[in-house]
């Protein structure tokens, strides 16, 4: 599937609203044995203008070049994931050097390498009746190095997957704190699967 490029209007349904944004892009590390980096993945969520996330656009570079992402087996295999890292731009561009790529190239350019594109539930915010006020869930995979990293953390799904809930009152704010959110737990040693909507 093709990726969405920054600036492209991918009509939502009228719920939702149109895509107006990407996410910053989020860097890992996968590990092989010794610590030595193996493989570094980019990736990049696309919102919807409610801010729900409706894709996950991806790549993977190793030492053979721009590969199939792992995305979405860091997401479903355990083993791989436990030797996934999270990284900074920074971290990011030492293990894309190491495993022979040289200078990381700027954002615009590991945009055009995000050609794995994974969309995301599209469906209209659920509407369950349990409060007036919108909230947002950001679900996870993988353990926390700190349980206690977020006060609103916990596990659903019997254990499966962890999430964090956020009331939005006032939607024009949520956006930051979704994204701040994310970046906290990635710290933490878990990766974001999706934000989903809740009435």
């Amino acid at each position: 599937m093709a990726v969405p490029s920054p600036g492209r209007v991918w009509p939502q349904t009228e719920a939702m609203g149109e895509i107006v944004t990407v996410a910053d892009l989020d860097y890992y590390v996968v590990m092989e044995g010794g610590g030595r980096a193996a493989a570094v993945v980019v990736e990049e969520f696309v919102l919807a203008g409610d801010h729900t996330a409706v894709g996950l656009a991806s790549a993977t570079w190793t030492a053979d070049g721009w590969g199939p992402s792992l995305s979405l087996r860091m997401r479903s295999d355990a083993d791989l994931r436990a030797r996934v890292a999270y990284a900074t731009r920074f971290g990011a561009a030492e293990a894309f050097r190491v495993l022979g790529g040289g200078e990381l190239p700027g954002e615009g350019e590991l945009r055009r390498q995000l050609r794995d594109y994974q969309q995301l539930n599209t469906a209209p915010p659920l509407r369950l009746g349990l409060t007036d006020t919108p909230y947002y869930r950001i679900l996870f995979a993988g353990e926390p190095t700190d349980a206690g990293a977020h006060p609103q953390l916990r596990r659903i799904g019997n254990g499966m997957a962890w999430c964090v809930d956020i009331a939005a009152p006032d939607d024009s704010k949520i956006g930051p704190e979704l994204r701040a959110v994310r970046s906290a737990m990635r710290r933490s040693g878990l990766i974001p699967v999706t934000i989903e909507r809740f009435y």
